[in-house]
């Protein structure tokens, strides 16, 4: 089975709401992804994910997905697991997580076009 580039949410379907042990919930879409849904309401705006969820999310057959929600800073994407900006595993009352903040999932800012390689 080729791996999807896109998550098709209009087919997904909860399949695992507590995956991993975690507060997450997961999808499953008709041709077989997988996507963690991720929601937080960080004040400065970040997501929180349970580093048990992306592990289970990582053992999973077919493509897999991260969605990462926050309404306070208006962040709502989803990403392909490699893409995901992880950074440094913290530790918490409810076990090993990470938090993704805005500026992590932001590209580069275009250089000065003198700079520019083309």
């Amino acid at each position: 089975m080729s791996e999807e580039t896109k998550f098709d949410a209009a087919t997904a379907r909860v399949f695992n709401r507590r995956p991993g042990g975690s507060r997450h919930f997961a999808y499953k879409d008709d041709a077989g992804s997988v996507c963690l849904w991720c929601r937080s309401e960080l004040a400065r705006g970040g997501v929180a994910i349970s580093a048990s969820a992306v592990e289970w999310l990582g053992k999973q057959e077919g493509a897999k997905f991260i969605r990462l929600t926050n309404a306070k800073s208006s962040t709502d994407i989803v990403l392909p697991l490699e893409e995901v900006p992880f950074g440094q595993e913290r530790i918490g009352p409810t076990g090993a997580y990470h938090i993704i903040d805005p500026e992590d999932l932001a590209g580069p800012v275009f250089t000065e076009v003198a700079e520019a390689p083309f």
